[in-house]
């Protein structure tokens, strides 16, 4: 593999280019848009607001000064999840805003009826646990979403001070999703084996490196969290992994087949991420990458991605 990238192994380009002419096929065929007959349900969604600043304002953690440059307004995803029968939705508040969730709970008891949602909340505050609960218990949320990737040479995440924050999380019920970087899955895999009463969520397929000359092995770690059946991988972000950054994002293929192949139909779930005009796929193409690029999936197991396995997590409105 001198000189190539994961992305352009020979092996993986091989599994990959047959299926090019498949995809003007597929879209004479029709937009996914109306079509599906499944239970959709989007789990990962993110929402914010410039025209609401001054009442939410954003606190990125990493870099205060940064804000968005357009809004993704939790209207937005109202409107779309009426155009393409999606069901629920859960809410996962944007880094913009830091360790406040006030939109986010905002948007959740404007629409009760149709959104679960998760904060973000810094595990090295001291009062970590007590933030958890109040977050839980006073505005209703079902979880919490961490970003080691942010510190890639952080420990905190299986170090003894996360004990109980970990501890209240399964006291309460509450569902952990972590963007995390595949060198860190380890310490996951610690904390799923001494906390088996909290769902865990990998988001974005674990974000292998296309980049590096193999990522495989690095990749390959997150595989051994499929001993676990409160562990569920996100098959979300095709835009985002891939290297070619066009449609269909062959190059990211082999790994979302991988996962598919390690974890079965029962571990994975799907997420769109932002709503439009933020979104990098129209919704219809997010379905589409789904039902017909990713053609190794059984329609069964379709089911199970798209939303049946997201009400084995998640307690939705009826």
């Amino acid at each position: 593999m001198d000189g190539m990238n994961c992305a352009r192994s020979p092996v993986h380009l091989g599994w990959t280019s047959r299926r090019g002419f498949l995809f003007s096929a597929a879209a004479a065929s029709g937009s996914a848009r109306g079509a599906s007959k499944r239970l959709l349900i989007d789990t990962h969604l993110e929402v914010w607001s410039i025209e609401l600043e001054q009442r939410f304002p954003f606190r990125h953690p990493e870099r205060p000064e940064t804000r968005p440059a357009i809004s993704a307004p939790i209207e937005n995803q109202v409107q779309m999840m009426r155009e393409f029968g999606l069901r629920y939705a859960v809410l996962i508040n944007p880094r913009y805003y830091g360790w406040d969730n006030s939109y986010i709970s905002y948007s959740l008891h404007k629409h009760p009826n149709l959104f679960v949602a998760h904060g973000l909340l810094n595990p090295l505050a001291p009062d970590a646990p007590a933030r958890l609960r109040y977050w839980i218990k006073e505005h209703g949320f079902q979880g919490m979403r961490f970003s080691p990737i942010y510190h890639p040479q952080s420990t905190w995440l299986n170090a003894p001070e996360s004990y109980p924050l970990w501890r209240e999380a399964e006291r309460l019920g509450v569902v952990f999703n972590f963007y995390i970087l595949p060198h860190q899955m380890p310490m996951l895999e610690d904390m799923a084996e001494r906390f088996p009463g909290v769902k865990i969520l990998i988001d974005h397929a674990g974000k292998p490196d296309l980049k590096a000359e193999d990522c495989w092995p690095e990749f390959r770690k997150m595989f051994r969290l499929k001993r676990f059946p409160h562990v569920w991988i996100s098959s979300s972000e095709p835009y985002e992994m891939s290297e070619l950054k066009r449609w269909p994002y062959e190059d990211t293929l082999p790994f979302y087949k991988a996962i598919y192949e390690e974890f079965g139909g029962r571990q994975l779930i799907w997420g769109t991420s932002y709503p439009r005009p933020r979104w990098e796929l129209a919704m219809d193409k997010e379905i589409e990458f789904v039902e017909k690029v990713c053609d190794f999936y059984s329609d069964a197991d379709r089911d199970l991605l798209l939303g049946l396995n997201a009400l084995r997590i998640w307690k939705f409105p009826k």
